[in-house]
């Protein structure tokens, strides 16, 4: 009798992990037999502002990995950024309706370049960001801030570090943004500043920073920047927006970078 007993419950325990494993997960149901960790260097990201499901692939040891993550917008909130070059540590699990060696989802990734980090789903292969918001304000009880916790923005984001700053160039100059270079899925968030006919290669700060101040510029804005030389461009203190008058400050009168305060 007892023999019988667990054999029902083994029975029990393995339907229920199968439910579980075939959660939706963005992309499709979650094969929970398969989690592990992968980790590598970033090749390539797909992610803009609308996209459904962004990613990116990565190489692994096996070879070369593609990784679903999640939505756009649940990815800007959690201030999570990658760019290629980094390097990721990820927990994936293969895709029940998309198998194969070369394409998986994530539970949760860390970039141990710029130290962002986000977690996708829980260990039943659900979305954690099921019933939050888009714009990461508090949802369902369970949302979180805009940003990761200070400190974390490190080495991404288009920054120039403090002592690389040459100080006795701080200057401000007007002009017009002629290109703009940001976004979640791009590793330098950086604008082109036409001034007087001079082009300046100006440094911001990362992406989630900018978005946490509600502060957005697009080509053809008329700017006012304060700013410093830095290696082979230049790096942001303060930028204004003319025609609202909007100003964000990016960095101390050392150079230091706010996001990181």
């Amino acid at each position: 009798m007892k023999k019988w007993t667990v054999s029902i419950l083994v029975l029990a325990l393995v339907s229920t992990l199968a439910l579980a494993g075939s959660g939706k997960g963005g992309g499709g149901g979650i094969d929970l037999s398969t989690v592990r960790t992968v980790s590598g260097p970033v090749t390539a990201v797909s992610m803009q502002q609308g996209q459904g499901h962004p990613g990116f692939t990565m190489r692994a040891e096996g070879g070369s990995l593609e990784v679903h993550l999640g939505p756009y917008w649940y990815l800007v909130a959690q201030g999570f950024s990658v760019g290629v070059g980094d390097q990721v540590a990820a927990t994936v699990a293969d895709c029940a309706q998309r198998s194969g060696a070369g394409y998986a989802v994530a539970l949760q990734v860390t970039n141990t370049t710029n130290g962002s980090q986000v977690v996708l789903r829980g260990e039943n292969g659900q979305p954690v960001w099921k019933g939050r918001r888009r714009g990461g304000g508090q949802g369902g009880g369970s949302g979180q801030g805009m940003a990761p916790e200070k400190g974390k923005a490190g080495k991404g984001g288009g920054t120039c570090r403090g002592s690389q700053i040459d100080l006795a160039t701080l200057q401000e100059v007007t002009g017009t943004a002629t290109a703009v270079n940001g976004g979640l899925g791009t590793k330098s968030n950086t604008i082109t500043l036409n001034a007087g006919g001079q082009d300046y290669a100006v440094a911001l700060g990362p992406f989630w920073y900018l978005q946490q101040n509600g502060f957005q510029v697009q080509g053809g804005d008329a700017l006012a920047v304060r700013m410093a030389q830095c290696s082979d461009r230049w790096a942001a203190f303060s930028i204004t927006l003319t025609a609202s008058g909007q100003t964000l400050q990016l960095r101390d009168e050392a150079g230091y970078p706010l996001w990181l305060k």
